[in-house]
Formats: structure tokens, C-alpha cells, sequence
């Protein structure tokens, strides 16, 4: 079996067939000091992100949530699975519940929000771990905000049970020419350095320009179809510069050559792991990425009250087959050039932009949008009520960003008197 086959062996691994279809999230934010300050990521002689991580760790061991930190020190809540949203809902406030009850005593504030809105990169310390130090070293050499992405960003992490590889495919598919909806119904990045952005899709506009090699969306790595997605996924992986690897006992070192390369000269001595899949694996940042699941990555963190309405609005999208025909009829008909074009949408919040078939952005919007409703009533679980609010409210009132912005515009409060 060659190294593309075991990558793709692997990511099939979990697949579990007709079984139920199970949702996990994962939910960042980031942890401010009563000066408004993010606290320190390491441990010093002042409470830090580290030791907050201990204590979640701590309070959840016997539980299958599980905690980490980004490397800015953003806490990273990782939940159980679930069948239903309810429960992930539940789970998420007793996640709340536990995180809120340290802060408190420690006098200290959550944010959940997809971009710091106070500080540059070069304010905030970077995690002792020599992952990231690798990671910092490599941003330093491509494009221009990765340093933002590791240090300032914050997003919500949607995670799917595998199937099959039919599944794999038309579901990445889906996933990736939902781009620029998913950007713009879940953009929640309105500041900059404290000062208002404007349209600017922020979180967004990061992403793009951290690492093109790794990141951005499929169809900018040459997968725009269905067809061979995954096999085309594991290509693309195979080409892509590596940053670390791991040696046979598990300790991350550099690397200087492609994650193929680094694969294959362990393939080739017979030492090839699953650990060693997975850490290459995990250097694949694109918007919508696989690992033993289907990982969802394009969603701004949102006050933890709407964090259920992309999970919602996924989860309507993929589950139902004749949704899925539906959604696959419309982005085949589009052409390659309509598609790239489509996706640049994403880079703001200008719904009146003309998108496909000469139809504007936010119509498009509403017309997903409205499936994705129709698919949570087909599941059967009363689910509706976690996006359709939050989609009346975007369609009435703007993004969340917009909003938040409009409010710092109208009221004589600072931003972080809005935000604390």
C-alpha cells in the first residue's frame, strides 16, 4: 500500500457506514484580565492560560471533554458527541458553567468573539511549545497575518462522523462551495487594533492570507468537483511543505521538506504510524479539512448563546439525501470560473454583490438558508429554533460584526465597556 493509500486508509479509518451520523464542536475564546489585557499563555506568578487549562482538565477528567490551548493561549473547549444539538447545546453550558466559575474567582473575563479586538500579535506571548515555535517560524515566511491567526483569532469548530467515501466526498464538496455563506452568516470580527473595519470580513480575511500552500479553500487547491475529491485531498496533502514531524518516540522536530516526503521515508523503513498520518494531518489548514472526520473550520467564534445556529445550519445541509441532490444540482451547474469568483465573495460583508446564475450574494444566502431549515425538520428534533432566529436576525440587522459595530457607532461607550 503506498503513502497516498495509507493517508486515505486512514482518514476511512472511523467511517461508520449507515450508523447515525454524530456532531462534535469545538469552541474557542479568548480570556481577558480586569485591565482589559489577555492573560499571559505560560505560567508565571499571575493565574495564565496554563494553569486555567490545568483546572478544566482538572474538573472534566472523567468526562469526554477535553481542553487546549491555541497558541496565543485562546482556550479550547473540544465536546463530547452527539446525534442531536440539544445535547451539544447542554454540554456547551456546563462547559460555560465550569469556565465562568474559575474566572470569576479569579477575576477574570471570557471572550467569545472570532478576533481579538484590542491587540496586535507582537502584544501577546506565544505558547512554549515547540510546535508553535515551528509554526511561528514558518509564518514569519509566508504571507502576511499568520502571526494573527495563531495569536488572534477564535473560531467555532464543527466536527462529523465519516460514512463512507461517497459521503467524504459530496459532503467536502458542500462544505467548500459553502465558503462564502458560512463567512458571511457566521462573521463576528468587527474590530481591528480597537478601531471599527467596516465590511472587511476579518477572521476571514486572516485566514487567506496566513499560509496559501495549507490553507483557504479546496477549489484554490485544484479540488472543484466531486469527483476523486478524496483522492485529490490526499495529494494535495501529500505536496505540502511540512513544518515539524514527530521522531519514534513522539518528539515534534522540523522539517524542511513536504509532508510526502517526510511519510514516505518512513514508509520506506517500514516505521510509518498513525501518529506520524496524524500530525501531518493536523499541518492542513483549509477551510474545510479531514482527519479520521469531517472538520468544518470557517466559522467565527460567536456569543456562546448562538454558538448552536452553524451546527444548526450544517447539520440541516448534509443529513437529508434529497437536500444533498438539491445542493449538489446547483454548485455543478456552476462553472470553474463562477465558483472562484463565488468564493472571493467571502472576503466581505457586501450582501448585494452578484454572485451565480446573476443572482445577488444575500439572495443566495436566504435560499441555503432556507433549505438548511427545511433539512432540520426532516431530522425530526425540533432543531429549527437554533438557526432561525439568528437567520432573521442577520437578514434584518446585518452580520453580527455589522451590528456591533453600528452599536459602538451609536453609543457613547467604549468598546470594551460593550464587550465586558
Amino acid at each position: 500500500m503506498s503513502v497516498k493509500n495509507r493517508l486515505k486508509s486512514y482518514i476511512l479509518s472511523k467511517s461508520i457506514g449507515n450508523k447515525t451520523r454524530k456532531i462534535g464542536i469545538e469552541v474557542e475564546c479568548f480570556i481577558f484580565d480586569k485591565n482589559k489585557r489577555r492573560i499571559p499563555v505560560n505560567k508565571c506568578d499571575t493565574f495564565s492560560a496554563s494553569d486555567l487549562l490545568e483546572e478544566l482538565n482538572l474538573n472534566f477528567k472523567n468526562s469526554a471533554d477535553q481542553y487546549s490551548l491555541e497558541p496565543g493561549g485562546q482556550i479550547e473547549w473540544a465536546s463530547p458527541v452527539f446525534e442531536k444539538i440539544q445535547d451539544l447545546d447542554n454540554a456547551l453550558s456546563k462547559h460555560k458553567h465550569s469556565i465562568d466559575n474559575i474566572l470569576k474567582r479569579e477575576g477574570l473575563q471570557s471572550v467569545y468573539i472570532g478576533v481579538d479586538p484590542f491587540n496586535d500579535p507582537s502584544d501577546i506571548e506565544l505558547i512554549n511549545h515547540k510546535k508553535y515555535s515551528l509554526m511561528n517560524a514558518n509564518m514569519e515566511k509566508k504571507g502576511t497575518l499568520g502571526k494573527w491567526m495563531m495569536r488572534n483569532t477564535s473560531s467555532i469548530q464543527i466536527n462529523y462522523d465519516i460514512k463512507s467515501e461517497k459521503d467524504i466526498e459530496e459532503t467536502m464538496y458542500i462544505f467548500d462551495c459553502l465558503h462564502p455563506v458560512l463567512s458571511y452568516l457566521f462573521c463576528y470580527s468587527p474590530f481591528r487594533n480597537g478601531e471599527i473595519i467596516h465590511d472587511l470580513n476579518f477572521r476571514n480575511h486572516i485566514w487567506e492570507n496566513t499560509d496559501s500552500d495549507r490553507c483557504r479553500s479546496l477549489i484554490n487547491h485544484g479540488i472543484s468537483g466531486v469527483e476523486g475529491l478524496l483522492d485529490l485531498y490526499c495529494d494535495f496533502v501529500y505536496g505540502v511543505p511540512s513544518i515539524f514531524k514527530i521522531d519514534n518516540k513522539n518528539n515534534i522536530q522540523g522539517s524542511n521538506v513536504s509532508i510526502g516526503e517526510e511519510l514516505n521515508k518512513k514508509y520506506l523503513k517500514g516505521e510509518l504510524r498513525e501518529e506520524d498520518i496524524k500530525v501531518a494531518l493536523h499541518q492542513i489548514f483549509t477551510n474545510v479539512r479531514l482527519k479520521t472526520l469531517i472538520e468544518l473550520r470557517d466559522i467565527d467564534c460567536l456569543p456562546v448563546k448562538y454558538a448552536m445556529a452553524p451546527v444548526a445550519f450544517t447539520s440541516g445541509l448534509i443529513n437529508d439525501i434529497s437536500i444533498r441532490e438539491r445542493l449538489l444540482d446547483v454548485f455543478n451547474n456552476w462553472t470553474f470560473n463562477e465558483k472562484v469568483s463565488w468564493n472571493k465573495l467571502a472576503s466581505s460583508l457586501e450582501g448585494n454583490k452578484i454572485g451565480p446564475n446573476n443572482k445577488k450574494f444575500i439572495d443566495w444566502i436566504k435560499f441555503f438558508s432556507e433549505l438548511s431549515l427545511e433539512g432540520l425538520a426532516k431530522r425530526g428534533f425540533s432543531e429549527e429554533k437554533y438557526f432561525l432566529g439568528f437567520f432573521e436576525n442577520i437578514i434584518s440587522n446585518g452580520t453580527f460584526s455589522e451590528q456591533f459595530q453600528k452599536r459602538a457607532v451609536k453609543s457613547n461607550k467604549t468598546i470594551e465597556e460593550l464587550l465586558f
